[in-house]
Formats: C-alpha cells, sequence, structure tokens
C-alpha cells in the first residue's frame, strides 16, 4: 500500500519547487543577481507546469477508462448477438 498517492506527492513536488524558486527569486533580489532572479521564475512556473501536467494525465487516464468500458460493454452486444443467431 502506498504512503502516499499521485494526488499528494504532485502536491509536494509543485510545492517543494513553489518554494525553491521563490527563495531563489528573493535571493536574486537581494543580492541584485538577475540570473538567480530569472531561475527562480523559472522553477516557480514549473510548479504550475506539474500541477498542469498532473491534470492532463488524469483527463487521459478517465478517458481511457471510459473508452475500455465502452469497449467492454461493446464486447458484451457481440457476445449477446452471436448467442441469439445461434
Amino acid at each position: 500500500m502506498p504512503l502516499l498517492g499521485s494526488h499528494s506527492l504532485t502536491i509536494a513536488a509543485a510545492v517543494v519547487l513553489g518554494f525553491d524558486g521563490a527563495a531563489l527569486a528573493g535571493l536574486g533580489l537581494w543580492s541584485g543577481r538577475a540570473v538567480l532572479v530569472l531561475v527562480g521564475l523559472v522553477l516557480f512556473l514549473s510548479a504550475g507546469l506539474v500541477i498542469l501536467s498532473w491534470r492532463w494525465y488524469q483527463h487521459r487516464l478517465d478517458q481511457i477508462a471510459l473508452a475500455r468500458r465502452a469497449l467492454g460493454d461493446e464486447v458484451r452486444e457481440m457476445q449477446r448477438m452471436v448467442r441469439k443467431e445461434r
């Protein structure tokens, strides 16, 4: 049994990336280093990308489950038709 679900791990990854990005950007502003600010902003924005990609992944899994159910219904209908013809 997994300790954390995929949703919890995704949230944790996004929080860590967001915090690291914000801290790095803040350090860059404080020290006057533009490169640190840029890297911090990239990390901060990547936290949002992690959440968006997880949502896309979940949506695709839902579509696959729906297609599998539809396929199963179609197979059962075909089996019913074959039995009826005998």
